[in-house]
């Protein structure tokens, strides 16, 4: 039986957008960068009573799942929170399962 609901080219994606969202410091992350215009990994990490490199791998992962952006300045990267995707990922979600009949 094929799923219905989710395009089957998005299911890799959604997983990962899932996957990336399914720890809480992650989502402490995001939420951290959806309130400010965009942090470097020091300004983030003093947020945490985590180590610099342990908030680097998050925003790694959280960043190969198209949640945050990222530029170099000089020798300082900041982040900022890619709404748009976030949005777009959430809606694909809530559209597919506002899909299904549920046994209807």
């Amino acid at each position: 039986m094929k799923p219905q609901g989710i395009d089957p080219m998005d299911i890799r994606s959604i997983t990962k957008f899932l996957t990336a969202l399914g720890d809480p410091v992650r989502l402490q992350i995001l939420t951290l960068l959806g309130n400010v215009k965009r942090f470097n990994v020091g300004e983030i990490s003093a947020q945490f009573e985590i180590s610099r490199p342990a908030i680097s791998h998050h925003l790694k992962i959280l960043k190969d799942a198209d949640i945050v952006e990222s530029q170099k300045v000089g020798q300082e990267v900041y982040y900022w929170l890619s709404r748009d995707t976030v949005v777009a990922s959430l809606r694909s979600l809530a559209d597919a399962a506002e899909s299904y009949s549920c046994g209807e």
